[in-house]
């Protein structure tokens, strides 16, 4: 293969300037989620996938797509519309994937940890990410099916004072400008004396949006600015710590309209969320540790649409239907837990998690609407030999509006083969809620006639995943991973659009799917001094409902992804220069067209295949500076073509957005603790 000498080459390069070879023993990361208490994520029962936030000044990141997009397992779709960025997690939808910041879940538009977009949340002030694949519902509830991300936060270390500031100039495509591109500031302040700590973060993001070959005042991704704000404090000693912590978020997407008939529609979308939360920890003696945790989240997405005249330049607000609306989610979340040490190998974990949410808006049946979950979950770690750790689980609970399963069961176990090598292996019982949106959405205008449905059931699904690791080192210096993991999730009930029984007129959501996906990736990771190189190949298969109807179809259809990354540190840690790279294969998929002769037969469809990546390279100026610029979305992508027919209003037919085009960016940091 031509990829190894290449490589090889660069990888002898490497070891010829490298001076200080590296310890035998690896560099411990440190884990939380999930975990009875933080431990390094070899020791973990689960399959943790950490990015530092060094990852993101490696990738010159706005925002935590930047970060994600090329990490296997994980694809993006774009709202341009609405302004989303919705992910997927091992094939299943985002909805699936239950997002945390510090462990407490996030309320999205369409209510808690349904469909988040990630691209809301404040980067400067994140530490790292953990990544959890498979289902997670025994510890985190509903909406855990498909994994958790847990958005670990930043605190100040002890007697230290911080002070970072960061402009950024990014175009988008070749447009850039005063009133062109993206202009981002960021500024994060911290102090820590003793067992007192505070931090603060803000960020501001300007983007104003992409023409590229739109015409008139169309826009193909349309300007956005967010305000981003977070605080924590705290107080901490040898036996118990208290912190709390908010976030901010003000967010304006506009959408101006093209002049028809000398007038144009032009739509804001407004969103405002404040998520506030209290955590305790406490040790009891030796064999005592609790946790308790309260977090409130007051969110709002507001549609405000004007009528502009093309002559006077006049805008007034439209009176048409659903032209102006007001939807708001208020979420409440009590989650503690006790972890108690029977002895050296064997712990328990009782807990107790609390769900309060309301939502209420234009567009929700009866104006307010409220949903309340209360579940109650045991588990445990046992250290049955001293190569075999297990971690069973249980959870029960209630719900206020649907159904809830009466238990949800999980196993997961950890076999070390020896030193180097160890195995993971874990099945769980997942589900999903209903959103409020489902249960309770009511829109009806010129071209949409959808209703939500209470009878919905929660979707279910048994889950295998497993994985394996071996670690080891050559050369006497340099240390390499390899890592290959495969899943399989089979979901029953899931929800999606079907005609409403009696009213084919009508569109609502109802439990008429089953879904399945399955797949595996493998990992190899070198660490070679002043270089990391990293490449990864997986493949998924999407379950092909129509399977079930017509013999003929494949069970499953097949996407393959391949990623890899190289990144450069200078031995006197002033330089470094990064390329991040995913292909995205073929995504295909069959649905029902008509054969001219009245009868509807199954047709392959696909979604094209394309590549990503990004290149930057920074520089330290002094103590305290680092300058930074490269190039997002290299291969300038800007839409995939998809052979799909269109069939309604929720159609995936049409060419699918994916970038605003080859862009260029620079930054400029300033640390006082450089």
């Amino acid at each position: 293969m031509r990829f190894f000498p290449w490589f090889y080459l660069i990888l002898f390069t490497a070891y010829g300037q490298q001076t200080d070879s590296l310890k035998s023993t690896e560099l411990e990361e440190v884990v939380i989620t999930g975990q009875f208490e933080p431990q390094s994520a070899r020791r973990s029962v689960y399959q943790v996938r950490t990015i530092p936030m060094e990852q993101f000044a490696q990738r010159g990141a706005t925002r935590l797509q930047d970060v994600l997009n090329t990490q296997l397992n994980i694809r993006f779709s774009q709202d341009l519309a609405l302004g989303g960025s919705n992910l997927s997690l091992q094939g299943l939808s985002g909805q699936n994937v239950k997002v945390l910041i510090d462990g407490m879940p996030m309320v999205g538009r369409q209510g808690t940890s349904n469909e988040i977009n990630i691209n809301q949340i404040n980067i400067q002030s994140i530490e790292r990410i953990e990544i959890i694949e498979g289902p997670m519902s025994v510890v985190y509830g509903a909406d855990a099916l498909a994994g958790v991300i847990n958005i670990v936060t930043r605190k100040t270390e002890e007697n230290r004072l911080e002070l970072t500031t960061k402009i950024h100039e990014e175009s988008a495509g070749s447009e850039y400008g005063w009133n062109e591109g993206l202009h981002m500031q960021q500024l994060g302040v911290g102090y820590a004396k003793k067992r007192f700590h505070i931090r603060g973060d803000f960020t501001h993001n300007d983007f104003k949006g992409w023409k590229g070959d739109a015409t008139g005042r169309e826009m193909r991704w349309h300007p956005k600015r967010q305000y981003l704000g977070s605080v924590i404090t705290g107080y901490r000693n040898g036996q118990q710590s208290v912190h709390y912590r908010a976030d901010v978020l003000f967010e304006d997407i506009y959408n101006p309209g093209q002049f028809q008939g000398g007038e144009a529609l032009d739509q804001n979308y407004y969103t405002t969320r404040l998520m506030q939360q209290v955590q305790g920890n406490w040790t009891a003696g030796e064999k005592w540790l609790f946790n308790s945790a309260v977090a409130h989240t007051a969110f709002e997405r507001q549609t405000q649409s004007v009528v502009v005249n093309e002559t006077t330049g006049a805008r007034t607000l439209s009176l048409g239907e659903g032209h102006q609306d007001v939807t708001r989610f208020n979420g409440v979340t009590w989650r503690s837990t006790g972890t108690y040490k029977i002895h050296n190998r064997l712990s328990l974990q009782p807990g107790v998690d609390i769900n309060l949410e309301s939502g209420s808006g234009g567009r929700i049946k009866e104006g307010v609407q409220r949903l309340s979950d209360y579940a109650v979950f045991l588990s445990a770690e046992w250290k049955a030999t001293p190569r075999l750790s297990l971690r069973p689980g249980i959870r029960t609970m209630y719900n206020s509006v649907y159904a809830a399963p009466p238990i949800i069961p999980s196993v997961n176990a950890k076999i070390e083969l020896n030193e180097k090598s160890d195995v993971r292996l874990a099945y769980g019982r997942g589900f999903r809620a209903p959103s409020i949106r489902e249960l309770y959405f009511d829109f009806f205008d010129a071209s949409h006639a959808i209703e939500g449905n209470t009878d919905l059931k929660p979707e279910l699904s048994h889950s295998y995943n497993a994985s394996w690791n071996y670690r080891s080192m050559f050369l006497n210096r340099y240390r390499a991973t390899t890592s290959a993991s495969a899943f399989y999730n089979d979901v029953s009930n899931m929800i999606g659009y079907g005609q409403k029984p009696g009213n084919s007129l009508v569109t609502t959501y109802l439990n008429i799917d089953r879904f399945k996906t399955t797949g595996f990736t493998v990992n190899q990771a070198i660490y070679a001094g002043i270089l990391e190189y990293n490449v990864g190949a997986g493949i998924t298969g999407r379950y092909n409902q129509l399977r079930e109807d017509y013999a003929s179809v494949p069970e499953f259809v097949w996407s393959p992804e391949v990623n890899g990354s190289v990144v450069f540190n200078s031995k006197n840690k002033k330089f470094n220069a990064s390329v991040y790279y995913k292909f995205t294969g073929k995504t295909p998929y069959y649905q029902l067209i008509n054969d001219g002769s009245g009868n509807q037969i199954p047709k392959l469809a696909e979604l094209d295949s394309f590549h990503w990546a990004d290149v930057t390279v920074s520089h330290r100026l002094g103590r305290h500076f680092i300058l930074a610029g490269g190039v997002r979305n290299l291969f300038d992508v800007v839409a995939i073509n998809n052979t799909g027919v269109g069939g309604g209003a929720h159609s995936s037919a049409g060419p699918r957005p994916i970038g605003n085009g080859r862009s260029y960016f620079f930054n400029l940091t300033y640390s006082l603790n450089q």
